[in-house]
């Protein structure tokens, strides 16, 4: 009876690393418009789908996705404090009328995006999607 129970119980647990990699694979058309999207905001605009996709991560890329999405969530902070919304930007600039202030604190979280720490955590999970899932992210 017990290893009857202990059957069906890790019968639903699938390979994580293959559900993971489902995943980055159901959302190629995801990576593709954020490649395509010129005013490299098309992070911002698919945040929830790349924190799903963080949260299927194998915890071997806990911290590549945390950094990742630390930058990003912080970028998207600032800009939600300045009262500027993604779709203000035009061609990736800052709308007109905006303050040298604001201008300043959009400009440095959007170079956090830019960070070693920030390019080494996508890279992590750029290689591990390669390397494991056969992928091209493209971030």
């Amino acid at each position: 009876m017990l290893v009857a129970v202990l059957v069906a119980l890790t019968a639903g647990c699938g390979d994580p690393e293959k559900a993971y990699c489902g995943a980055l694979s159901a959302d190629q058309k995801m990576f593709a418009e954020m490649q395509d999207d010129t005013s490299g905001l098309g992070l911002l605009r698919h945040r929830t789908e790349l924190h799903d996709l963080a949260s299927k991560a194998p915890d071997d890329l806990a911290d590549e996705w945390q950094t990742f999405l630390g930058a990003i969530d912080a970028f998207a902070a600032t800009l939600h404090d300045v009262g500027v919304k993604p779709e203000d930007f035009v061609d990736g600039q800052a709308p007109a009328g905006l303050s040298q202030d604001t201008r300043t604190r959009i400009a440095q979280a959007a170079n956090e995006l830019s960070s070693d720490d920030v390019v080494t955590a996508a890279d992590g999970i750029e290689q591990q999607a390669k390397d494991v899932c056969k992928l091209q992210l493209g971030l």
